[in-house]
């Protein structure tokens, strides 16, 4: 999974920075979405949709409540591309 976690960074980094236009340079695992890179609603949802398209994986209905950071999307793409069970978010919430 190491690889794959790689391979994500690589696309999804000089992705947020295109999609919330900072510099590449800014856009590091730790980096907060909004604190950090200044996203609003609008950005999150473009960076959804490009990264649905980019990745072959559908971050709607996931539970994104314990995503903030850049390093987290990767993480939460990395386990989409992989199956993993308990993403998604119970129906009605």
């Amino acid at each position: 999974m190491e690889a794959e976690h790689g391979d994500v960074w690589e696309a999804l980094r000089p992705l947020c920075a295109r999609v919330m236009s900072v510099p590449a340079e800014a856009v590091v695992p730790h980096a907060r979405l909004v604190a950090d890179l200044g996203a609003d609603s609008l950005d999150i949802t473009e960076l959804e949709v490009a990264s649905e398209e980019m990745f072959g994986v559908s971050l709607r209905g996931t539970d994104k409540s314990r995503v903030s950071t850049v390093g987290d999307v990767a993480d939460l793409i990395v386990r989409l591309r992989a199956g993993a069970p308990g993403l998604h978010s119970p129906v009605g919430r």
